[in-house]
């Protein structure tokens, strides 16, 4: 039996895990050196929004090409408010990475989709 979710169920996750994103990429964080040693903020940037995608798309079952423009999107105005933020640092990379996150995400909605009857 496969799983399911009612769309209620699946706001609610949508909403938390947005919740969740603007609390770890808005709210001041420790600068350590690790952290500015290596890109692992990247490979963050690139899960979150991967996990982003998915589950907007469960949420909002839009056509692939509008998750993948709204998750983009999304990263990009996180980027843009953290630029106004004066104890964070807006960066094109974090962006970039997000957006590689959305995309495969979009790619693996659309493999999903292809499977589906």
């Amino acid at each position: 039996m496969p799983f399911s979710l009612t769309t209620r169920q699946s706001h609610r996750i949508f909403t938390l895990y947005v919740l969740a994103m603007a609390l770890a990429f808005l709210v001041p964080v420790p600068t350590t050196p690790l952290a500015e040693s290596t890109h692992l903020d990247k490979l963050v940037h690139f899960g979150v929004f991967l996990g982003f995608a998915l589950l907007f798309h469960l949420d909002r079952p839009l056509k692939v090409g509008w998750t993948f423009l709204i998750s983009c999107a999304f990263a990009g105005a996180i980027e843009l408010v953290q630029w106004f933020l004066p104890y964070r640092d807006a960066d094109w990379w974090d962006f970039v990475a997000g957006a590689a996150g959305a995309g495969v995400g979009a790619v693996l909605v659309l493999m999903r989709a292809s499977r589906d009857p």
